[in-house]
């Protein structure tokens, strides 16, 4: 059993990563001419509370919703200065730096946390998490801001089986290590997700626009598409 047991934390991420996705919609691209940057600033995304279903009490939610909006800032930020240009996060109420550059904001448009409990045991979208957000890209300069960038991003986690189905032929082995597996996503891993589709868009784009080159393009998923 021991040899078998590094196959199957293998099988099990594998499984974890077709369950748990975030794709890209809508993607729009005006038809003008824009120059490179240097810097991308990432702004935190506005978070209307209206969109926000989490099981806190009003001042926690409020203390999550700007939590999830520093990460998102954070980890798009990290991965874009590590794959296209160097990046900074920007609190939504920071002034913009002067002088040209990539301006990421937006908003969250769904955020559901849904059950951690149905998720592990049942699986199969029962208690799944759901985050949407609206993508803006801008490119400033100074006091100008142009759009040059709008799409979505969704996704969430768990719609694959829990770990009832595998209590039919029960194996503890198995069942202890499903329920590490599906235990642990949730918002927080929706979020990185989120930034690595923001960054791949933003990689895309700099690639047709001939800023990078296509062998270091970051594919991103594309909604109805797979992988």
């Amino acid at each position: 059993m021991l040899r078998t047991l590094p196959i199957l934390i293998l099988v099990a991420v594998a499984f974890l990563s077709g369950c748990a996705s975030v794709s890209v919609d809508r993607v729009h691209r005006p038809e003008e001419k824009v120059s490179a940057p240097s810097v991308i600033y990432v702004q935190e995304f506005s978070a209307p509370r209206n969109v926000f279903r989490v099981d806190r009490g009003k001042r926690d939610a409020r203390k999550f919703r700007q939590d999830m909006a520093a990460q998102l800032a954070r980890a798009t930020a990290l991965r874009a200065t590590r794959r296209l240009v160097p990046a900074k996060p920007l609190e939504r109420t920071a002034a913009i730096p002067s002088g040209h550059a990539w301006l990421v904001t937006g908003r969250f448009v769904r955020v559901n946390q849904g059950s951690r409990a149905l998720r592990t045991v049942l699986g199969f979208g029962l208690g799944g998490t759901k985050l949407e957000t609206e993508v803006v890209v801008y490119e400033i300069d100074g006091r100008s801001r142009r759009e040059i960038l709008r799409f979505r991003t969704t996704g969430g986690s768990n719609a694959g089986p829990g770990v009832a189905p595998g209590l039919i032929v029960p194996n503890l082995w198995l069942i202890s290590l499903d329920v590490l597996v599906k235990i642990g996503p949730g918002l927080s891993h929706d979020v990185i997700r989120t930034s690595r589709e923001i960054v791949a868009v933003l990689s895309e784009y700099m690639a047709r626009e001939g800023f990078i080159s296509p062998k270091k393009v970051y594919r991103a998923k594309k909604l109805g598409q797979w992988p």
